[in-house]
């Protein structure tokens, strides 16, 4: 989950802790890791912070370490866009907005085949994936690898790069791309042979925490 950068980074922080009892400035830290500047050392914290191993708060000496339970069980599934209807998804491994933290029970395998997307709209709100309803503001759980579609499971599919998530049925040759929603507005998106579409995996779960 660490570069070996971000390890030492985090493995100064504990050493300081241990022995001060208090946690390193930013000026404290760039003298220990030998950094040119203090805008390197910010800029590993943040990453330390965005994958849960440390928080920060504004005040004087604020660094707090997680739990190491934590990170032993827990992974950092990033949260890459938004999807509805007719939203762009954007190139996944670049622009990730951030991390959700998951558990290593939740998921099968690499973490690297998951990643999470925000729906919006409520086309999919009358669908369930283990036992949970798919509604505007759930971030769903993405196995990429999991590309072999059926008509009982949701996918996320790419048509001409825009981002939907919908059950799909294929007769003949159209292939359409069902909402199961309460809402009679969203209708079927259907396709044909030589229309550019991509499935870019499975949704495996649900999370309704908001």
């Amino acid at each position: 989950m660490l570069t070996d950068k971000q390890e030492k980074v985090l493995n100064s922080i504990t050493e300081f802790i241990s022995k001060y009892w208090k946690s390193p400035t930013i000026e404290e830290l760039k003298n220990i890791l030998e950094q040119k500047s203090k805008r390197g050392v910010v800029q590993y914290l943040e990453s330390l912070e965005k994958k849960w191993f440390i928080t920060r708060w504004r005040w004087f000496r604020s660094i707090r370490l997680g739990n190491g339970v934590w990170f032993q069980t827990m992974l950092s599934i990033p949260i890459l866009w938004y999807a509805n209807a007719w939203t762009p998804l954007v190139d996944a491994q670049e622009n990730d907005l951030w991390v959700l933290p998951v558990s290593q029970s939740v998921v099968s395998g690499d973490e690297k085949n998951y990643f999470i997307l925000k729906v919006e709209w409520t086309s999919m709100n009358q669908f369930e994936v283990n036992g949970k309803i798919i509604d505007n503001g759930s971030y769903i759980l993405i196995n990429k690898k999991e590309i072999n579609t059926n008509s009982k499971e949701a996918f996320l599919f790419l048509v001409d790069w825009a981002a939907t998530i919908k059950v799909p049925k294929q007769e003949g040759e159209n292939l359409y791309l069902c909402p199961k929603s309460s809402d009679e507005y969203h209708k079927p998106i259907i396709l044909s042979s030589s229309d550019n579409v991509i499935v870019n995996g499975k949704v495996v779960d649900v999370f309704n925490f908001q």
